[in-house]
């Protein structure tokens, strides 16, 4: 389980951060990519990576701001000569406009896809927007300019391992029927039921990752990431004393981060959209600053989550 940030700036594009895009890296665990939000130029920072364009199956859109939206079209139109043969769908989620924005652009430029593009529109907080027997995804709304997203991914309970040595002791050898085992609450062998339960170890907690985008601090926040273990978000102001700076624009500080996450046990805590008014030696003097579990990010880090 990976993330990787193509893109860490805000507004606009400097010489040293592409506007936003995430990918999350889950193809250890579903075989899938997840990528959040696709600024200009994400196609280009993606030749520099091991992604792959098939891979990604579902792109979420926090809001319709340009530094969030414009590599979409460029990014939708390359993958369709970069499928090969496997014309894989791919799901768009985002806020009501997102499907206009996608099918106007395409027909005007006329281009054509090889694979379709099925469609999420969301208006309002704690909608499920996706779920299957491996994860669900949830919305949250935020305060900015226009709707704006947060995107809550929680990753259900996996079974434990087998028991090996208790399933030996009823006779049972490494085979099919294991699978049956981990698969179902109750497996039969040789006449008898037994409760799957009694020969795994203990579930494994799914993890919880949340992505904020683009918002003012505002304390519903701290409800939305209670007992995350990883969270994304922007800190677009990275000194304390532009708090009212952040507030004007509607984004959030550095001492937003610092109140949001106070209390709170986060693995890892990853802070994206930063402004290009600071110079690198800004950006590594204030990384010195802030505590062992919060990363201030670079376009193309990459991190186990």
């Amino acid at each position: 389980m990976k993330i990787q940030f193509l893109g860490t700036g805000a507004g606009v594009p400097s010489k040293h951060r592409n506007t936003q895009s995430i990918v999350l890296n889950f193809m250890d665990e579903i075989k899938e990519c997840f990528m959040i939000d696709c600024g200009e130029g994400t196609q280009h920072k993606m030749m520099y990576t091991n992604l792959k364009p098939a891979k990604i199956t579902k792109i979420f859109i926090s809001h319709l701001h340009g530094d969030h939206i414009l590599g979409l079209i460029g990014f939708l139109s390359s993958r369709n000569f970069l499928l090969n043969k496997e014309k894989k769908d791919i799901y768009i989620f985002g806020p009501k406009g997102i499907k206009e924005y996608v099918t106007f652009n395409l027909k005007i430029s006329s281009t054509v896809l090889n694979y379709n593009i099925h469609y999420k529109e969301f208006s309002k907080s704690n909608e499920i927007l996706y779920d299957d027997k491996n994860i669900n995804i949830e919305s949250f709304k935020l305060i900015h300019g226009i709707e704006s997203y947060a995107f809550k991914l929680n990753f259900k309970d996996k079974k434990g391992t087998l028991n090996v040595e208790k399933l030996k002791e009823i006779g049972i050898k490494p085979g099919k029927i294991c699978r049956e085992i981990k698969e179902k609450d109750f497996f039969e062998f040789n006449g008898k039921k037994y409760i799957s339960s009694k020969f795994l170890g203990e579930d494994k907690k799914g993890k919880k990752i949340v992505i904020i985008s683009d918002t003012l601090y505002f304390s519903k926040l701290k409800d939305f990431i209670k007992d995350v273990d990883v969270l994304v978000s922007e800190c677009t102001y990275l000194y304390p004393d532009e708090k009212i700076l952040a507030k004007n624009h509607m984004h959030m500080n550095i001492e937003d981060i610092n109140n949001l996450t106070q209390g709170e046990k986060i693995d890892k805590i990853y802070l994206t959209h930063i402004s290009s008014r600071y110079d690198k030696k800004e950006i590594e003097d204030i990384k010195k600053s802030l505590k062992n579990n919060i990363n201030l990010v670079n376009d193309m880090e990459e991190y186990e989550l």
